[in-house]
């Protein structure tokens, strides 16, 4: 008897651990691009959902005008495949944040436009029993709400190590010129058991014109809150 108690509570643990959601395995994840309406109708059967927590954090950039990152999360209606589960949704937006002139040591007065490479934050087990994009197969892990809704850039990787995702955007969020519009993000999601507590994000710009100088920082770095799954 004493040997089978180890089999058997590694075998429970297992189970506990693959039904559902994932945590250590995947340390890559791949987003499904979705419209709004499509995983919506997953929460709620208006295909519209109402946000239970929303901020809009400030991201302290050395830029002119507004930049920041939009959090919010949502429940899924009783009856839904979503019920029970809390959805949870992203967005930076520098859509009215512009260039500015900036004073480098040795180097004198240059034009500043700084772009955005990635976010990253605890998020915890992500559930992946749900099918956003519609194509029959359960499983999808994370989306990217491509129609239906603001933004342009998507997210090109996420990566994972202990619980802590970064997604890496696929092309640079950039704030505007004197003559153009600033970028911004489209929503992307993930899904949860959990509800929602505030944590710290990271949110890292380019090398931009760091890597051609020495005397401007290589590694810019921003810290924000945002919602994430309690743990």
């Amino acid at each position: 008897m004493t040997r089978r108690v180890p089999v058997f509570v590694a075998i429970a643990l297992g189970l506990v651990f693959t039904a559902g959601c994932r945590m250590k395995s995947d340390m890559n994840l791949k987003a499904v691009t979705v419209s709004s309406s499509a995983v919506y109708c997953l929460f709620d059967p208006s295909c519209a959902v109402t946000p239970t927590d929303s901020s809009t954090t400030p991201i302290s950039m050395q830029a002119g005008g507004t930049a920041f990152v939009q959090s919010r999360t949502f429940a899924g209606k009783p009856g839904t495949p979503a019920s029970g589960l809390y959805g949870y949704e992203y967005r930076i937006d520098l859509e009215k944040a512009v260039s500015t002139k900036v004073q480098v040591e040795e180097v004198g007065e240059i034009t500043y436009m700084p772009c955005l490479r990635s976010i990253a934050f605890e998020f915890g087990p992500i559930i992946d029993t749900l099918d956003y994009d519609g194509d029959g197969e359960a499983g999808d892990l994370a989306y990217v709400v491509t129609s239906g809704g603001p933004g342009k850039i998507g997210i090109g990787s996420i990566e994972r190590y202990h619980g802590k995702l970064t997604f890496n955007f696929d092309s640079p969020v950039c704030v505007g010129g004197s003559h153009s519009q600033g970028d911004s993000t489209f929503f992307f999601g993930l899904v949860s058991t959990k509800g929602p507590r505030s944590v710290e994000a990271t949110i890292k710009e380019t090398a931009g014109m760091g890597a051609a100088s020495p005397k401007l920082k290589k590694n810019v770095k921003y810290k924000v809150q945002v919602y994430a799954p309690q743990v």
